[in-house]
């Protein structure tokens, strides 16, 4: 006597398999990420809810690191940084995302605001080798590819600094900044140039 075993059709089990893989990997994947951010930032003071990061970091913390909920770290090739030394204060707001290969540097003072995000290589560093002084970024900026903040620098909220900036003076709300050193432009200006 032979059993017989129900013939099921190969292509069927195959798209059924692909489409839980679809669903389970990520998933699996933002799991792995706020198990690897709990891990990296464990010398934190104060660190949000669901703070991810999918790659790579170093993180050294001499002074007080303040990270908000829902904080997105993404991998890539090269890691991002956060440092913080001795009597410094870095703080980062709400739902902000950074790319790889991103640098923030607190000597004195570096706080980001909520909604933010960071393009990939973007440097962040209140201090350049002669000065020391605060950076403040307000909420809902966005910094693209390779740009870099200088000390004492403010960025308005829902300003843009443009890739490749550097960017000397304070960025006033709602303003395109942009080139070397970064020049400040009215986004209202831009949208209407452009017929968006």
């Amino acid at each position: 006597m032979t059993s017989r075993i129900p013939s099921v059709a190969l292509p069927a089990v195959l798209e059924q398999l692909q489409a839980l893989r679809k669903v389970v990997q990520p998933r699996a994947l933002r799991a792995m990420a706020l198990a690897r951010a709990r891990w990296l930032f464990r010398s934190v003071q104060l660190r949000g809810h669901n703070v991810a990061a999918y790659g790579p970091m170093a993180v050294q913390n001499d002074g007080i690191i303040a990270l908000g909920d829902r904080l997105t770290f993404v991998g890539g090739m090269m890691p991002s940084s956060l440092v913080c030394h001795p009597g410094a204060r870095l703080t980062i707001g709400d739902d902000t995302q950074f790319n790889y290969g991103v640098s923030l540097e607190a000597w004195e003072s570096v706080s980001v605001g909520a909604r933010c995000m960071f393009a990939s290589f973007v440097r962040l560093g209140d201090r350049d080798g002669q000065r020391t002084a605060p950076i403040v970024i307000e909420d809902d900026v966005w910094v693209a590819h390779g740009a870099i903040i200088m000390p004492g620098v403010r960025v308005g909220a829902r300003s843009v600094v443009a890739a490749g900036s550097i960017v000397t003076q304070d960025v006033p709300p709602d303003t395109l900044a942009m080139g070397n050193p970064a020049r400040n432009m009215s986004l209202e200006l831009v949208a209407r140039e452009t017929g968006t």
